[in-house]
């Protein structure tokens, strides 16, 4: 058994551990339960060391995962946010004086 990946955080593992399984490669996590304690860490390790080369690679692919730059993101929700802001200040300063 190899350890594939190592985290404090259970959701990274959790996405490999799923991942793997769905690519018909069979993983142990060890200390699943102490995860949330402070200095922590969970490890997810390869049942057949044959398969550590394929599981990497699959890891690589997950945490290689970016967000588009920030002026490709949908403005239109954020862009309705500040027109309401800014008329509800506006029908503020008008019935203020």
């Amino acid at each position: 058994m190899k350890i594939i990946l190592r985290s404090t955080d259970l959701s990274p593992i959790e996405s490999a551990q799923v991942a793997l399984a769905a690519h018909d490669i069979q993983t142990v996590q060890s200390d699943q339960n102490a995860t949330g304690l402070p200095a922590s860490a969970s490890a997810l390790a390869v049942v057949d060391d044959r398969d550590f080369e394929r599981a990497a690679a699959l890891v690589r692919e997950l945490n290689q995962t970016s967000r588009g730059p920030r002026w490709e993101a949908n403005w239109a929700p954020r862009a309705l946010l500040w027109v309401a802001v800014v008329l509800l200040l506006a029908l503020c300063g008008w019935y203020l004086f």
